[in-house]
């Protein structure tokens, strides 16, 4: 005879792990082996139970070390208990609150092995939950991701955002609602049950070498918002590395932080050029160019690397273009970068000649983005963006100083530009280039 005190025949509840008293560390009598029980509803028959119960399925068919284990299904009318890996630990809420933030070295290999987690899911269809509730720290140095979107999907990039903020600076950011009393649940594993994305804004500022990453990724706007692949660049590149091996990948952490700086908000990169103090006067703009300044010599290799371009760019007339730094690069980060520099013999004549580019630039069909000027930027400037509409865009910045006129195109493997990468690394190029045109001399003519 089965004993009645046993889930399925099988399964022995030991003791709450909850408030609410649907998740309970439990015994597996048949394998002797401990695991977590977790209950809930089952809606009405219909899509939504359909769906429920495939993403459910999904989650069983998910193995991966950094997530936690669906072992076992027990299904009834009305409800399921999900059966899952036992496994022993403390959120990163609680590792916090317990021992103060984490450096940020060990931040960024939480990160890392929460966004292997999450790329893992994705290829099985699954939505994790990786909040600073839902992310176990067991004593092995194991980083455990419990919580999956059975409901509905979530915005992961900005629950990963929210952990590291968590884990650096030792409290949760002001990113929505929490529980009532402010603590976390007694288990992650009651985040099995629906949860919606988080909304509003920190309320705080993070420091250190994450920061700009940490602020990016909790924007209230998700098209500032970084992509998985820029985070994992940035997160790796902050791991603790063999001696030797970290030097070109930190040539990529530090052009992507470059285009993260200022939590997201892409025009920062051009309103603090690098290459003068913020509250230095800037110096006159040329009236008059004897001859055509080299397009080469506008960007330096420093900065080319800021803006991940290798430092050699090749030259072809009157046009100097950048490759990528690493042509293997996420193509995120796989930039090129192109200027071209034409002189007239007088100012009204590059100004016609700025004009007649404008008009025909209106007229390009593959124009993804209004033309619109950009203030501040040599005598006069327009910025839009093009793309060959499946692989890559073009951010365009054409500038008139003096008697040049000065075209850049910042391309970027991927589309579309919607975190705003790409137009953000054109207008900072852009002002680097204006700020190379105001050291030269400028004969009388």
């Amino acid at each position: 005879m089965s004993d009645p005190n046993l889930l399925a025949g099988r399964y022995r509840l030991l003791e709450r792990r909850d408030r609410t008293g649907t998740t309970w560390r439990s015994r597996d009598e048949l394998l002797q082996r401990d695991v977590t029980v977790t209950g809930m509803a089952l809606p009405p028959p219909g899509p939504q139970r359909d769906g429920l119960l495939a993403r459910i399925r999904a989650a069983a068919d998910l193995r991966h070390p950094n997530v936690i284990t669906l072992h076992d299904v027990v299904s009834f009318p009305d409800q399921v208990w999900l059966i899952l890996e036992s496994v022993e630990g403390r959120s990163v809420l609680q590792t916090v609150r317990a021992e103060g933030p984490l450096t940020s070295e060990r931040t960024a290999e939480v990160g890392l092995r929460v966004l292997d987690a999450q790329t893992a899911a994705h290829e099985r269809g699954v939505h994790l939950l990786a909040g600073p509730e839902s992310v176990l720290l067991t004593p092995d140095g194991r980083v455990v991701v419990t919580g999956f979107a059975i409901f509905d999907t979530t915005d992961e990039l900005r629950d990963l955002g929210a952990l590291l903020f968590t884990a650096v600076e030792g409290q949760v950011p002001d990113t929505g609602p929490r529980p009532a009393d402010g603590t976390a649940p007694a288990s992650p594993l009651g985040d099995l049950v629906e949860s919606g994305p988080a909304s509003g804004s920190t309320g705080a500022a993070t420091s250190g070498p994450l920061a700009p990453l940490v602020e990016s990724l909790l924007t209230a706007d998700p098209a500032h918002r970084p992509d998985a692949d820029t985070a994992r660049t940035i997160l790796r590149g902050l791991t603790p590395r063999p001696a030797g091996s970290r030097r070109p990948l930190l040539i990529v952490v530090a052009a992507a932080l470059v285009l993260l700086a200022g939590g997201g908000t892409a025009f920062w990169l051009w309103s603090r050029p690098a290459s003068q103090p913020t509250n230095a006067a800037p110096a006159p703009l040329p009236t008059f160019f004897a001859k055509a300044p080299d397009p080469c010599s506008l960007i330096s290799e420093e900065q080319a690397g800021r803006l991940y371009l290798a430092p050699s760019p090749s030259r072809e007339k009157a046009t100097c273009e950048w490759q990528a730094a690493d042509t293997t690069a996420p193509g995120s980060l796989r930039n090129t970068l192109k200027i071209t520099v034409v002189r007239e013999s007088k100012a009204t004549l590059a100004h016609a000649k700025y004009l007649r580019l404008h008009a025909q630039d209106m007229k390009d069909t593959r124009t993804v983005s209004a033309l619109a000027d950009v203030p501040g930027l040599g005598d006069e400037a327009y910025a839009y963006q093009i793309s060959n509409g499946h692989s890559s865009v073009n951010s365009v910045i054409v500038i008139r100083v003096g008697n040049i006129v000065t075209a850049l195109q910042y391309h970027r493997f991927t589309v579309p530009d919607t975190d705003g990468r790409g137009s953000a690394g054109a207008l900072q190029a852009a002002r680097w280039t204006v700020d190379s045109l105001r050291v030269r001399e400028t004969p009388s003519g």
